[in-house]
């Protein structure tokens, strides 16, 4: 036992039923019994946003509100020993396991209380199909449940230099020996043995499911947000991958949890910060930074949360800047179409009917910045392969929130073939990146054939906007973005396939509309 800035500090090598032992760290506010917040973590507690995180919480966090922290460090990462297989089985019973040993500890009252973030969630997610008789309440960031929404969109699969650089990071057995221009190397499937010189099995299995299939489906996380019965508090942001995954999560839950529970969303990305020079910061640069104490404290105390009410859907509207409530995202609102005109803009009457052509080769897309945050970006029409629609200024204000539906009529000269659109706003000039949505052709009507029409109906994760008087907004087309591995134009699954053809891609204007939410 030691005491560092007035708390109680106890560390354990705890081991577990295979006989690997787990560094785990107990934090207490003083002698007695307390509240306990458990967080399972393979990031360095010392640098980074986690070990803020920690540091925080430690020094004038939890333990400064009464609470005692229970961190362990991940089987294979840092103290503890084995090693780490993410998002695994085993990942999950250790978790149970050292819960087990924790309810054992003289200082514990008997409330437990989940917090993470990330793959920090992630390892909580993977407990929450089990009955925890303790548990009273639940924080979860940035994470979703579903590991197909992780990985993939509408059958695209997400960029793989993050997870092949994430894998290899926390993995000291798989350490990173390519650069990433070695990574987009076809077929995929060898990727992470490519990236670390061996081969993740679990990783490559997944690479062959690019459908939400059985595979998918199997999986005991999925069901876990239907059968939560605490109150959680969910954070997220319009600009981290996972925000339509969480989204979803929020809907699942049963509308007796949704009733107690609220989830905070802001124009953020992963690490939920704005960056700095942001042409939109968020007022204080981040979001509360109590949130997390001040929402347990609601639940065992019923202090009043002082971020949103029960039941609410707090968000943040990027231009407005302030914090409006709703039921949630995915609800029924009118619709705004529109149009994509031939030559360039965005009409709200529906112009003539003509088409618009480029060539999308995947061994040479045109660059388009992958991104968890609003910056500046390219001029419309800047690149051959991307087609820009702008409409005219707006006359009056305008808020929209919810998921930009697109209604595309559109062919190929290939089998398959991507389309990837993003939506900017338009202002003095600058634009904006807002959501992203994209879907293969494939994924879009199974049937297709090279040289058909065919219809899309592509639903982004959703956000939240105010258009002043005098902006304009921006649609582009294209069929790359550095979000997504390049599609072979092939019907080839994306893991297997080697060669690739270059795509003649068209769209049919006039019948293609974007569909924006009402507020």
């Amino acid at each position: 036992m030691k005491k560092e800035n007035g708390v109680i500090i106890r560390e354990y090598m705890l081991p577990m039923s295979d006989g690997a032992r787990l560094y785990t760290r107990v934090v207490l506010p003083g002698e007695g019994r307390f509240p306990t917040v458990f967080m399972r973590t393979p990031y360095d507690p010392e640098t980074g946003v986690t070990g803020e995180m920690i540091r925080r919480y430690e020094n004038d966090g939890f333990t400064g509100a009464g609470y005692a922290v229970v961190l362990q460090h991940c089987r294979g990462r840092y103290g503890s020993e084995g090693e780490i297989i993410p998002y695994s089985e085993e990942e999950r019973r250790d978790g149970l396991e050292t819960l087990n040993w924790l309810r054992t500890l003289p200082h514990y009252n008997g409330e437990l209380f989940f917090s993470g973030g990330s793959y920090t969630a992630s390892v909580l997610l993977l407990m929450l199909d089990e009955d925890i008789p303790d548990l009273r309440a639940v924080c979860l960031s940035v994470q979703t449940e579903s590991m197909y929404h992780r990985n993939y969109f509408n059958g695209l699969c997400r960029s793989m230099c993050g997870f092949t650089w994430w894998l290899s990071m926390i993995s000291p057995q798989r350490p990173k020996i390519a650069e990433d221009r070695d990574i987009f190397v076809r077929p995929y499937r060898d990727v992470m043995k490519r990236a670390t010189g061996t081969d993740l099995p679990e990783f490559s299995e997944e690479l062959l499911h690019d459908r939400y299939d059985g595979f998918w489906k199997n999986d005991h996380r999925i069901g876990v947000m239907e059968k939560l019965s605490v109150p959680i508090l969910m954070t997220g942001g319009w600009f981290d991958y996972y925000c339509y995954g969480m989204c979803r999560m929020w809907d699942k839950l049963s509308p007796e949890t949704r009733e107690k529970s609220c989830f905070l969303m802001a124009p953020l990305g992963h690490d939920l910060r704005v960056r700095e020079g942001s042409d939109y910061p968020l007022p204080g640069g981040i979001l509360p930074g109590d949130r997390e104490v001040a929402w347990f404290d609601s639940v065992r105390l019923g202090k009043p949360f002082p971020y949103a009410r029960p039941g609410e859907f707090r968000y943040y509207v990027i231009g407005e800047d302030r914090w409006h409530a709703a039921s949630g995202p995915y609800r029924n609102r009118p619709l705004r179409p529109m149009y994509l005109s031939r030559g360039g803009t965005l009409t709200e009457n529906a112009p003539e009917k003509g088409a618009r052509t480029f060539f999308y080769d995947p061994d040479k897309p045109t660059h388009h910045d992958r991104h968890d945050y609003m910056f500046r970006c390219y001029d419309a029409n800047s690149y051959g392969d991307v087609l820009s629609f702008v409409s005219e200024p707006f006359n009056e204000d305008a808020v929209f929130f919810g998921p930009v539906e697109y209604d595309l009529t559109v062919s190929s000269d290939c089998d398959d073939t991507a389309f990837f659109m993003r939506l900017y706003l338009v202002e003095d000039g600058i634009s904006y990146n807002i959501v992203d949505a994209a879907t293969t052709l494939l994924h879009a009507d199974p049937g297709f054939r090279a040289g058909e029409v065919c219809s899309l109906r592509v639903i982004s994760q959703p956000t939240a906007l105010k258009v002043k008087k005098g902006c304009r907004l921006r649609v582009d087309v294209s069929s790359y973005s550095d979000c997504f591995v390049p599609h072979s134009n092939t019907a080839v699954p994306f893991a297997l396939a080697e060669e690739v053809r270059i795509a003649r891609n068209t769209v049919f204007c006039g019948e293609s509309a974007v569909l924006l939410p009402g507020s």
